[in-house]
């Protein structure tokens, strides 16, 4: 058996790969596409944009230099340039290069050329700035205004800048390759709890079914645990309540007997609260032996077991309609499936109002047995409440309506063992509907 591996260092491993393999295409579209240097801006456009003549220049306004002035290199031949260009004093225009290796480059603190070395040299730098074809990197361009103010202009900068282009470009394409790398680790880490969660609504062990990382067989194993107490619980229970149920039949027995030679007037009602307890009693063992009953299933003709049942409560005097056509074939346990809709016939019986109507359709690959009366109903939290064992919608627990709650719980649990559905609802001209539906013989490749 191999030895589990903890789902941690699988996630974390992951994980890692994915940033790895990230920084790895981010490098080599780097590589591939390098940036192309900025385009180059002349004086012309700064001064025609400073007038507002510029086309898209962004210009703003403020009551302060908004950078210091030049101090060497390019930034201060431009602003040579733009003082003589607009006719301004030098030290009423202030330049500002937007390249990287510029940017923040000069300081507040550090003073300006001096005017006798600008008087020098303005005119050499200003001809530098405005001869033909000189163009210069991206930069700002500040000029004093007459208020005092200044007015600011920088060139238009594109959203789709080389350097978006090419992050636009790396994250698509790591995410093209990283898709089928987390698809597959995604399912590789969630399989075995896949596996879990199919074991836990199947039988038999999950430990054996689910493999994988370590958490996930811990989880199985936890999951047969908490089975196999509940087993042995619900085993317990059914065997305390088998055996209360079975050793009540002995006095109930002596009592029969007792009462026998009573008066006629107290030996009735003595003899119908006997078998009224022993109805009872019989729906308990039914209830908790349910899962241990003996249990054959066949091909059945649904028309033929409904009738049977119709027929056993007109022989007992109750008024029951059947509308049943033609074969319809479902394959269960003939004894079980009459005592389940026999239960749904008798709760129509003792709540319904004294008419009953049977009725069968088959459609979709499903037969479907109606049960329908003409009595007071359901509240809508009750219809699925009363399939609930004990659990009973009149709560007076009288001799002429009451019984243990029993009698649904043990049909709902038929049906399903013979894999359909039992359900209530409200007829919408008063009554109650009581369905099962179960599939046909040939939908389940009988």
């Amino acid at each position: 058996m191999s030895r589990a591996v903890s789902i941690r260092p699988l996630a974390a491993g992951f994980a890692v790969a994915a940033v790895l393999l990230t920084l790895a295409v981010s490098f080599l579209i780097a590589q591939a596409f390098p940036a192309s240097p900025p385009r180059a801006v002349t004086v012309a456009e700064a001064v025609a944009a400073l007038k507002g003549q510029g086309s898209g220049w962004r210009v703003r306004e403020a009551r302060t230099a908004p950078f210091p002035a030049a101090r060497e290199g390019q930034g201060l031949v431009i602003q040579a340039g733009l003082a003589q260009a607009l006719d301004r004093p030098f030290d009423a225009v202030r330049v500002r290069l937007l390249t990287p290796e510029r940017r923040g480059g000069n300081r507040l603190d550090e003073a300006g050329p001096s005017s006798e070395a600008v008087g020098r040299l303005m005119p050499l730098l200003a001809g530098m700035a405005t001869a033909p074809g000189a163009a210069f990197a991206p930069f700002e361009a500040s000029v004093r205004t007459g208020d005092g103010g200044w007015r600011t202009a920088a060139p238009p900068r594109a959203w789709a800048t080389p350097e978006r282009l090419r992050a636009a470009a790396a994250f698509l394409i790591a995410a093209l390759v990283l898709a089928p790398l987390a698809a597959w680790g995604a399912g590789r880490l969630s399989a075995p709890f896949l596996r879990l969660a199919h074991a836990a609504d199947g039988d038999g062990r999950a430990e054996g079914r689910v493999g994988g990382p370590r958490e996930a067989r811990a989880a199985a194993r936890a999951l047969d645990a908490m089975r196999d107490r509940l087993a042995a619980a619900l085993r317990e229970r059914t065997a305390v309540m088998a055996a209360i149920a079975h050793d009540l039949r002995t006095p109930l027995t002596g009592l029969r007997l007792r009462v026998e030679g009573l008066p006629p007037g107290a030996r009735d009602p003595a003899v119908a609260d006997i078998a009224r307890m022993e109805r009872l009693i019989a729906q308990l063992l039914t209830y908790v032996r349910g899962e241990e009953a003996a249990w054959t299933e066949e091909p059945l003709d649904l028309s033929d077991v409904a009738a049977d049942c119709v027929a056993f409560y007109r022989e007992a005097g109750r008024s029951v309609e059947l509308r049943a056509e033609g074969e319809v074939l479902v394959r269960a346990d003939r004894d079980q499936l009459e005592r389940a809709l026999g239960n749904l016939i008798d709760n129509a019986a003792t709540y319904g109002g004294g008419w009953m109507r049977v009725g069968m359709t088959a459609q979709d690959g499903q037969a479907a047995v109606v049960v329908e009366d003409d009595g007071p109903g359901l509240a809508p939290e009750q219809l699925e409440a009363v399939f609930s064992p004990f659990h009973r919608a009149e709560t007076s627990r009288s001799r002429a309506t009451g019984g243990a709650g029993l009698g649904l719980a043990i049909a709902r649990s038929i049906v399903e063992r013979s894999g359909g559905t039992a359900s209530l609802s409200n007829r919408p001209e008063g009554g109650l509907r009581a369905e099962i539906r179960l599939p046909l013989i040939d939908a389940v490749g009988g």
